[in-house]
């Protein structure tokens, strides 16, 4: 029951964010997508919500700083710095990472 709130609330996102999902869209498809949603790398996918379980758990907060400053998992996978393209901004980073909890936290939805 606790997880499921912490998605609700992750899924949630801030308030008028309408224009924000469009262009966390914008930035997920330009960007993210080349990992995030294909097999060929060891990317947690979109379309498998439970890959996002553990990383979800850890907040927000925490999602945005991978994406911001990169990540490097255990098994080496890296999660470059604002997904390799350094002209994002802070707020299209953010924005991206909003889009991506809220298709891998709401059933049946897909980018």
């Amino acid at each position: 029951m606790r997880a499921a709130v912490l998605f609700l609330a992750l899924a949630a996102g801030p308030a008028g964010a309408g224009d924000a999902r469009d262009e966390g869209r914008r930035i997920f498809d330009r960007v993210c997508a080349a990992c995030h949603f294909n097999d060929l790398s060891e990317a947690p996918q979109v379309k498998q919500p439970d890959m996002w379980a553990p990383r979800l758990a850890k907040g927000r907060d925490a999602l945005y700083r991978s994406a911001l400053e990169g990540f490097v998992g255990a098994s080496g996978e890296e999660m470059p710095p604002r997904g390799g393209q350094p002209e994002l901004s802070d707020e299209a980073v953010r924005a991206a990472v909003d889009y991506i909890v809220s298709i891998t936290t709401q059933k049946g939805v897909s980018p």
